[in-house]
C-alpha cells in the first residue's frame, strides 16, 4: 500500500462507522458550541478511547473548514491509506482463502454514482474496486458522506485498466463488461473469480476494454429505456453473483 494522506470527514454518520472501525484520525474539530446530541456524544466517547485529540474552535471557526456543509458541528481529520497494488490485493484475498471479486470503473465521472457502487460494494463482499490512474483522488469527504465511509472499506486500486485486465487473467479471473449487446446476465454462470466492468454514465465502456474482456453481458430492458443508471446496474449485477454463490452452497 502507498503513503497515507487525510481525508476530511464532514459527516457525524460516517464519522461514527469509522471510529466504530477503529480507523485512524488525526484530530476531529468541533464547534465550542455544538449541541451534544447522541450521535455526537458517541463519537466523542469513542474518540477519547482512541486517544484521538479532540480541538474546541468557534463555530466561525469551523465553518472556514467546512467544504460541503454549514451545518455540521464536527470535522474529522482521517489518515487515509485506502491505495492497493492489484497483485498485493490478489495475494491478500487469495492468502485469506477468499476469491477474488471486482469492479473496474472505466472514467465513471459523477460523484453520487462512485460513492453509491462503493456502498454497494460493500455490502455485497466486492473485495476490490479498480479505476484509472487519475490526478483527482477518488476517495474524498464527499465519497466517504454519501456511502456512509464504504469508500474507505473497499480496497481500491488505481492503475491504467488494459493493464488491471492482464493481471486479472493472469490470475485466472474472468472479466465481464456490462453492455446492452451483451448475454442476459442471469443466463451466466458468475460465480467463482469475476470482475465486471462499468462504463461511464455518458460513452459507456471504451472500445478498448471491450476488446480485451472475455465477455459481454447485460440487464434486460424495455425498448424505451436503454439502461439503468450505472448505479443501479452494479447494484443488480453484484447481488444476483452473490445469489449464484450462495444457490451453489445449497
Amino acid at each position: 500500500m502507498s503513503k497515507s494522506k487525510f481525508i476530511q470527514i464532514e459527516s457525524k454518520n460516517a464519522l461514527l462507522e469509522l471510529l466504530k472501525e477503529g480507523r485512524t484520525f488525526d484530530k476531529i474539530y468541533t464547534a465550542s458550541n455544538a449541541f451534544k446530541d447522541p450521535k455526537s456524544r458517541e463519537i466523542f466517547e469513542l474518540a477519547s478511547k482512541q486517544h484521538v485529540p479532540l480541538v474546541k474552535v468557534s463555530r466561525r471557526a469551523l465553518n472556514r473548514k467546512l467544504r460541503t456543509s454549514s451545518s455540521e458541528s464536527l470535522v474529522g481529520y482521517m489518515v487515509s491509506e485506502n491505495d492497493w497494488n492489484l497483485e498485493e490485493l490478489l495475494e491478500k484475498i487469495y492468502s485469506e482463502k477468499k476469491q477474488p471479486f471486482f469492479l473496474i470503473l472505466d472514467n465513471l465521472k459523477y460523484t453520487q454514482n462512485i460513492a453509491a457502487i462503493m456502498r454497494t460494494s460493500f455490502g455485497a463482499g466486492v473485495n476490490g474496486i479498480i479505476i484509472n490512474t487519475q490526478d483527482k483522488s477518488m476517495i474524498s469527504d464527499e465519497t466517504i458522506r454519501i456511502s456512509m465511509g464504504a469508500a474507505e472499506r473497499v480496497p481500491l486500486v488505481e492503475m491504467n485498466l488494459f493493464n488491471a485486465l492482464k493481471v486479472l487473467k493472469e490470475n485466472a479471473v474472468k472479466t465481464y463488461a456490462v453492455h446492452m449487446e451483451g448475454k442476459y446476465y442471469y443466463d451466466i454462470d458468475l460465480t467463482g473469480p469475476i470482475a465486471f466492468i462499468l462504463g461511464a454514465e455518458d460513452t459507456g465502456i471504451s472500445t478498448g476494454m471491450l476488446e480485451r474482456v472475455d465477455d459481454k453481458i447485460s440487464i434486460p430492458m424495455r425498448e424505451v429505456i436503454g439502461s439503468l443508471n450505472v448505479g443501479a446496474s452494479a447494484a443488480v449485477l453484484v447481488y444476483e453473483k452473490l445469489r449464484q454463490e450462495v444457490k451453489g452452497l445449497e
